[in-house]
């Protein structure tokens, strides 16, 4: 049995209010005692509707008691039927006070728990509400974030499957090593690409550096920032070069690469 979508049906509250028939309170006593959740939250019901009770219990004004008795003073009149053959027997009326008492208090606690069971449902769909407008919020940003991301991936792939584009291979220098990368070239443009194919994460306080060789020199190309999710990382820009390299410095870049650190290199 779903016991969850039992309490959810709203039974603790019926069975607590007085609300259920004998069949539905026998079986609601029956599967209380199979399941402790259930239990669990029929003492957490009562305690509430007596918490909420105790929070709003109001004496009743003096006049209230004044009118209860006058209209039992009135109820208790003797009503006298007269027929022609004989007068009927007098009945007297007793005054109850008990009994008015308590079904003035049937009616106020009926009340209290119409409030209870009104603010109960008014803050599950207020939290329902919520809940749904952080999710319509959460879906749309994600959406949005798809989307430029999507845009991105679009112009690199373009970028790469550009004929007008020059490629750049730049294998591993130490050649018992897998490490690879590639350079986009748009000489038109002089804008400079760098695809990371295979290099290994760079230990705490170190970063990659890109070199642009021009006229026998290496010319700083910008630090990177290692990201999985990208694809192209854009460096700075070069009209001429005769080699692009990559040196591990540490972070923030050198103004000379470490030669000893050269990871890749591959010649224009």
């Amino acid at each position: 049995m779903n016991i969850q979508a039992y309490i959810e049906s709203g039974i603790v509250e019926s069975y607590v209010y007085g609300l259920c028939n004998e069949a539905e309170a026998l079986d609601f006593e029956r599967l209380c005692a199979l399941y402790p959740e259930l239990q669990a939250e029929l003492e957490k019901t009562t305690q509430a509707m007596h918490n909420y009770a105790q929070a709003n219990a109001k004496t009743p004004p003096s006049f209230i008691k004044e009118n209860i008795f006058a209209e039992i003073d009135e109820l208790e009149k003797p009503t006298i039927h007269i027929s022609k053959v004989e007068q009927a027997e007098i009945i007297p009326i007793t005054k109850t006070n008990n009994n008015y008492w308590m079904a003035a208090a049937a009616v106020i606690i009926v009340s209290l728990i119409g409030n209870v069971v009104l603010y109960t449902k008014w803050q599950s769909a207020n939290d329902l509400i919520l809940a749904l407008n952080s999710e319509k919020s959460v879906l749309a940003n994600s959406e949005k974030s798809t989307k430029v991301k999507l845009g991105e991936y679009k112009a690199e792939m373009e970028i790469m499957s550009d004929p007008q584009v020059q490629k750049i291979v730049m294998p591993s220098v130490d050649k018992t090593r897998n490490q690879m990368a590639m350079i986009y070239w748009k000489k038109d443009t002089r804008e400079v690409f760098l695809q990371i194919k295979q290099l290994p994460n760079p230990a705490a306080g170190k970063q990659y550096q890109l070199w642009a060789i021009v006229d026998g020199k290496p010319v700083d190309a910008g630090v990177i920032n290692l990201n999985n999710d990208t694809v192209l990382y854009k460096m700075k820009d070069f009209g001429a070069a005769q080699a692009f390299a990559i040196t591990l410095e540490n972070e923030g870049g050198s103004a000379q690469p470490t030669l000893s650190n050269l990871y890749v290199m591959g010649g224009v």
